[in-house]
């Protein structure tokens, strides 16, 4: 494999010349899709700028060492691409080797230099809006959020396997919402390969929206206090079974955080983890608060964390006023996947990472399946004939 070690020599401009061909076919993707589905000036403007933030982010903003990973993706990618290792031996042999092989067979022509992939996925991004905008599934609320999420725009410009993951999770569900049984497996397995653990959040939640119809008929009052009530009994039953995983896991998420196993805080007994599992949830949505914020970072994490919370407190209540049946299946949606990853994560960072696909598809199923067009204004709840982005 041709050795890239050259490219730090080429200094802060020189290493962004080389991937300026990047930039470019991001930019022409948005030019031509933008055409072609009559865009309005201002959302391509807000996606070129938003193809420039790999240039700004990596580097500059986030040392390449900050996120380690970057350099192992960036080396599997040219290992694939120089024929050292063949795609078929990246793919399944591990997260990091299967994102490269994802990574290696998209549409640019090379990866020069460690913000490179930054641009692959944000052409992932850029393409996700183009097929939701496509299929109608965006409202404006959705799709300016969608344009403006300070943590999607941040980890679609990173070259991690994040995006992957968010798309992966994005069409499955889609997919379900259309009916579509047995095309909605092929993201799944994509998803159980790249981060088994959204695998095991999504895939029976998607199963009971479709067996039980919840895509046409939602859930009602009592029936989602009875989900409740029932998964609180759930994992009173199962504690036994289920602690000592809990409890491995949060050991090790905390000693890769760089904590140590004997400081890891264990849950013990069933009142305290159904007790954890209602409270962790909404920690791991907020969290880091301002108080618990060590450096700029967080402290920037946590004011967005509180405004994005406030956010949904405000979509909740619109959704709740036009179909409120649709909107309690996402919410105990988003509630059961928080709890279970606010058992076991306890870095600040990770948790942003973690959380962002959550509320990328809480936001945007909900404005569609509720119709929510607007914050503010309540009116018919009848759907809305089919456009662009569904006003």
């Amino acid at each position: 494999m041709t050795d890239l070690s050259w490219i730090f020599s080429s200094g802060f401009w020189g290493m962004r010349f080389y991937d300026l061909p990047n930039f470019l076919i991001c930019a022409l993707f948005i030019l031509f899709f933008g055409r072609l589905y009559r865009l309005p000036s201002v959302v391509q403007l807000v996606l070129v700028l938003h193809s420039l933030l790999p240039f700004f982010l990596n580097g500059v903003v986030f040392p390449y060492s900050y996120m380690p990973d970057t350099f192992k993706y960036w080396q599997h990618f040219n290992e694939i691409r120089a024929g050292d290792l063949t795609f078929f031996s990246a793919f399944g042999s591990g997260t990091v080797e299967t994102a490269s092989a994802f990574f290696a067979v998209m549409p640019f022509p090379f990866a020069v230099t460690p913000l490179s992939l930054g641009f692959f996925n944000t052409l992932l991004f850029i393409a996700l809006f183009m097929w939701l905008y496509k299929k109608g599934v965006f409202t404006n609320v959705s799709m300016w959020f969608f344009l403006l999420y300070p943590s999607l725009a941040l980890y679609t410009a990173l070259g991690l396997r994040d995006t992957f993951i968010l798309v992966f999770m994005v069409v499955a569900v889609q997919w379900a919402r259309e009916g579509r049984w047995l095309a909605i497996w092929l993201p799944l397995a994509l998803l159980f390969i790249i981060k088994f653990q959204n695998f095991f959040i999504l895939a029976p939640v998607l199963v009971i929206y479709l067996v039980f119809g919840i895509r046409r008929t939602g859930v009602s009052v009592n029936k989602g206090l009875l989900t409740l009530a029932v998964g609180v009994a759930g994992l009173i039953g199962i504690s036994p079974i289920a602690l000592p995983l809990i409890n491995h896991f949060r050991a090790a998420m905390f000693v890769e955080d760089g904590g140590s196993a004997g400081q890891v805080e264990l849950i013990n007994g069933p009142g305290e983890f159904v007790m954890e599992g209602l409270t962790s949830g909404l920690y791991f949505l907020l969290k880091p608060f301002p108080w618990e914020a060590s450096n700029v970072l967080q402290l920037v994490q946590s004011t967005e964390n509180l405004l994005i919370g406030a956010f949904l407190v405000v979509l909740i209540r619109a959704a709740w006023k036009r179909v409120p049946k649709k909107l309690i299946f996402w919410l105990l949606f988003i509630a059961f996947a928080f709890s279970i990853y606010g058992l076991v994560v306890f870095n600040y960072g990770t948790a942003v990472r973690y959380r962002y696909p959550f509320v990328i598809i809480f936001v945007i199923f909900v404005c569609a399946d509720c119709h929510v067009r607007s914050l503010f204004k309540f009116g018919s709840t009848a759907a809305p004939q089919r456009s662009p982005i569904g006003a």
